[in-house]
């Protein structure tokens, strides 16, 4: 088939479907749930992928589907992994919509209900265009990616297996991205999202006596300030790092100097090495400045995700499919890669991976994720499902 009409074959087959897709993402809006908790909407996957006909696997790593398309008899056919989120967050929705949140304190504040509506939308056509291709397609809707993530988790309990998966595919709808634009970048794309909790343990006392203390909300402010010259003075400059300190707690009056501080940080990085360098640096530097003024501390730092490493080839293929069934002027590559983390990660450590970012952001406005605001048109909907289904295509006839 030229591609003039596979264009216009994959954007009339996605507009048929489009409202249905609609209606998915709705239901899925109304009825959200918290990480690990997706039992209803994994149970509308999995409804939605036994009526196309796939083999159906449910209760993996708890709540995650998978959906297996075999279009080839043959045992050296390709397959292709195309994967979705499913959690929900716990926040209050604000919006005013005829689809709200009807559960209490929890909401779809980041865009999972149209990443799994749009992932069901690309089984439906694909399944309609399966003359148009060879191979093996698994579809994969995921747990808990807000919290302790879902993506390893599967991966141990076998998702990548019978049939072996060569590729990886996923997006995320982005709130400062244009509306309806994807938006490509090969190499590191998403910072590993590390952490770490530290307690100051000083001694206390009377305010008017401080010479008697060992007061640890100085030694913390201390701490802070020295944290962001490891960043500005220990990393590269052209590598990219970040320390935020977002939580300070110490004492509860005016007059009484505390035993202890208690500081939360994050750390994002989108190299190992950096990583690495980034967590024995600060142990290093809380070590010091704990020793200089006689404080003890208790340290635990936590590696989250890896950095979502997009693969070079994959990356080009995503880029030319979505130029074709969206126009080159929606398409463009990021010139920085993102500091937030994603799950995904665990898919490229094991198999040639591409994580890419599909625009909801109307004109000149930011739509910040993880807010009780949160919102999105659901005409990006087909957008998705159309360069979801055209990289797809192209994958197998590459």
């Amino acid at each position: 088939m030229n591609e003039p009409n596979l264009n216009k074959q994959i954007t009339k087959k996605v507009k048929a479907v489009e409202q249905k897709i609609i209606d998915i993402r709705h239901q899925i809006h109304q009825n959200p749930e918290l990480s690990f908790a997706e039992k209803e909407t994994a149970a509308l996957a999995a409804e939605e992928m036994r009526k196309l006909g796939f083999e159906v696997r449910e209760n993996i790593f708890g709540t995650g589907v998978t959906a297996t398309f075999k279009n080839s008899s043959d045992p050296e056919a390709k397959t292709l992994l195309i994967r979705a989120d499913m959690d929900a967050l716990p926040v209050e929705e604000k919006n005013e919509l005829s689809f709200k949140s009807k559960n209490e304190g929890v909401m779809h504040a980041c865009g999972h209900d149209g990443h799994t509506a749009i992932l069901i939308g690309t089984a439906m056509v694909l399944k309609e265009m399966a003359a148009d291709f060879k191979g093996n397609l698994k579809f994969l809707f995921q747990p808990g990616e807000e919290t302790s993530g879902g993506a390893e988790g599967m991966i141990e309990a076998g998702v990548l297996k019978d049939p072996d998966v060569d590729a990886a595919v996923g997006l995320h709808l982005w709130g400062s991205t244009p509306e309806g634009m994807v938006e490509y970048k090969s190499g590191p794309f998403m910072a590993s999202p590390d952490r770490f909790d530290l307690k100051i343990i000083g001694r206390g006392g009377h305010a008017a006596r401080p010479h008697n203390t060992i007061d640890p909300i100085p030694i913390g402010a201390e701490i802070i300030s020295a944290l962001q010259t490891i960043v500005s003075r220990r990393i590269d400059p052209l590598d990219s790092a970040v320390i935020s300190v977002c939580n300070f707690e110490a004492g509860s009056t005016h007059n009484v100097i505390p035993d202890q501080a208690l500081l939360k940080a994050t750390v994002r990085s989108l190299k190992s090495d950096v990583r690495e360098k980034l967590a024995a640096s600060i142990e290093k530097v809380i070590k010091n400045i704990c020793d200089i003024y006689g404080a003890d501390y208790d340290f635990n730092y936590i590696f989250g995700y890896p950095p979502v490493v997009n693969d070079p080839q994959l990356t080009e293929l995503v880029a030319e499919a979505a130029a074709e069934v969206l126009g080159k002027e929606r398409v463009r590559e990021k010139e920085k890669a993102e500091m937030g983390g994603e799950d995904f990660s665990y898919f490229g450590r094991q198999v040639p991976a591409v994580f890419y970012f599909l625009g909801i952001a109307p004109e000149e406005q930011i739509i910040n994720h993880h807010q009780s605001d949160f919102k999105f048109n659901d005409s990006v909907l087909k957008d998705g499902v159309a360069v979801m289904v055209r990289t797809a295509l192209d994958f197998f006839n590459s």
